[in-house]
């Protein structure tokens, strides 16, 4: 695991991996797969059945858990393919696709398919199923991808394994989109509507049954594209909140838990668990409405605010992990690369000079922020916050809600931005992770404007047509810089995705980005 102190040393020098223009530099996914059972002797069959306390986000928006962008959890990629895959390392590479290259100022990109791959209804999947599904996933009313919208002004094929995308921008790291969790391929249909609802996709494992609030159960695909995987026989997901989780493990119930409590982490060893933990994971971003008349629209109380939460406390009281990563308030991860740390982490007699500055010298009351628990750990880490924010004569509470529903309630006051309230966000390439705060999205800026939001906005586009590795570095690393004077929102940082299996289970692995991983190709079971 990358740690604070490896990050912080290195992410002056270290060139960004996100941006490959040319087409993939990285290791290819089966080499990836095969790589993880070197040397081992894979035993085919048994029942992999995990719990994860963490429901999709959408889950409350659609009943029909058959469709990737509503089902049960994020971690399609059973079921699903998408054309590419970032790895562990957060480079891109081909998965669907066998190659992707742009043309020289990356407006166009061409997408080579892998010939032979077969839907679980027996269809091959072609050029007309990938148009068809990038179409969906762009559309402004049936799409349930955001960084498509964005992007891609129009979709065709070019013969039957040809995908060309056309941008609307110049964007050297578009192929992180398509490996977006909701950017699943799909069989083709004439009404784009229909699409997705029937469960059917490319991956290593056929949905055979979805209760989409509780469970899903699938079987191994015979005709998977990866020669002889998976070698598990079913797949069984559960919804396992609360103490469901570690119940469930510690009855034999489950043979693995995503997304464990790092509270728990003990409990889950002394009933035989092994804990893999990714270099970082998803992160709790606080929204801060300046389209108002609150106190968020003056920088000094929101440079406050930040300067007042205890993030390496948080690491060490939550997460056991004192030498972890945490947030720069911008959508950044630790582990990209271009990341640029805080220059002050923490300096709570600046942060009551500064709400004394704006006119609060005896500390100040703020709106309540509202969040529902996404991960078992979240109550625990805003009364962390909230504590270290007193230290600093700052009032503010963590207000708790049910996560079916959360965002229409939050959305549904002060359009479009909302309430206040914590967004949970993952681990993305610099550009998808920067335009969060841009005029790309309505929300998580909270309203930001004026000169530093302009520069901001301004360099993004640079960043997006950028051809040199170094010269984009330096951009990013400028809009980082920017944020962090203005403080548009603030990020807690410190997750780690994890994943706990029984000592029987092997190769099960957690990605930094959720939704790329456990690789199912190369997990087995022992009898």
């Amino acid at each position: 695991m990358l740690s604070r102190r490896d990050f912080l040393a290195g992410s002056a020098v270290i060139i960004g991996v996100g941006a490959l223009p040319k087409g993939a530099a990285a290791q290819p996914l089966t080499d990836f797969v095969d790589s993880l059972i070197e040397g081992q002797s894979p035993r085919q069959g048994g029942r992999l059945v995990y719990g994860n306390p963490v429901p999709n986000w959408a889950l409350g928006q659609s009943d029909r858990g058959q469709h990737p962008y509503y089902f049960m959890d994020i971690q399609t990629r059973g079921i699903w393919n998408a054309l590419t895959w970032v790895d562990e390392d957060l480079n891109v590479v081909p998965e669907l696709a066998e190659s992707f290259v742009s043309n020289d100022d990356a407006t166009v990109w061409d997408y080579k398919l892998r010939e032979g791959v077969f839907f679980h209804d027996g269809k091959e999947f072609t050029s007309e199923d990938a148009v068809a599904s990038a179409r969906l996933h762009a559309h402004p009313k049936f799409g349930g991808v955001g960084f498509f919208k964005q992007d891609i002004k129009s979709v065709e094929a070019r013969g039957k394994y040809g995908v060309r995308f056309h941008l609307n921008r110049p964007n050297v790291e578009f192929p992180h989109a398509t490996a977006e969790y909701r950017a699943m391929m799909l069989p083709a249909r004439e009404n784009l509507e229909e699409m997705g609802y029937d469960g059917i996709g490319t991956g290593p494992f056929k949905l055979v049954e979805i209760d989409n609030k509780r469970q899903f159960l699938a079987t191994r695909f015979e005709n998977y594209w990866m020669p002889n995987k998976p070698y598990i026989e079913e797949l069984q997901g559960v919804l396992a909140m609360g103490q469901s989780a570690i119940n469930g493990f510690q009855s034999g119930q489950f043979n693995a838990i995503y997304n464990a409590d790092p509270g728990q982490f003990d409990q889950f060893g002394s009933a035989g668990g092994v804990v893999n933990s990714a270099p970082s994971g998803d992160q709790f971003w606080l929204v801060l409405p300046k389209n108002m008349n609150l106190p968020w629209n003056d920088v000094r109380v929101r440079k406050a605010m930040s300067l007042a939460i205890d993030r390496p406390k948080i690491n060490r009281i939550i997460y056991g992990d004192p030498e972890g990563w945490t947030g720069n308030d911008t959508h950044m991860n630790g582990v990209n690369k271009e990341f640029q740390p805080r220059a002050v982490e923490r300096d709570v007699a600046e942060a009551r000079r500064l709400l004394a500055e704006a006119g609060y010298p005896n500390g100040i009351d703020l709106p309540a922020i509202f969040y529902c628990p996404g991960y078992p750990e979240e109550p625990r880490l805003w009364a962390v916050v909230g504590e270290s924010l007193k230290e600093a004569g700052i009032n503010l509470e963590f207000a708790e809600r049910p996560c079916d529903g959360f965002n229409p309630f939050t959305m549904a006051v002060n359009k479009p931005i909302g309430r206040p309230r914590r967004n949970l966000v993952g681990a993305r390439n610099p550009n998808i992770n920067l335009s969060r705060l841009s005029q790309l999205n309505d929300a998580e800026p909270g309203g930001w404007s004026g000169p530093g939001y302009d520069r901001y906005n301004a360099l993004l586009t640079r960043a997006a047509a950028e051809m040199d590795d170094d010269a984009r570095l330096a951009i990013y690393q400028e809009m980082q810089a920017i944020a962090q004077e203005e403080v548009p929102g603030i990020m807690i940082g410190g997750r780690r995705t994890n994943v706990v299996s029984a000592a029987n289970v092997h190769n099960l692995r957690a990605h930094t980005q959720l939704w790329q991983g456990p690789r199912y190709e190369s997990v087995w079971i022992d009898a």
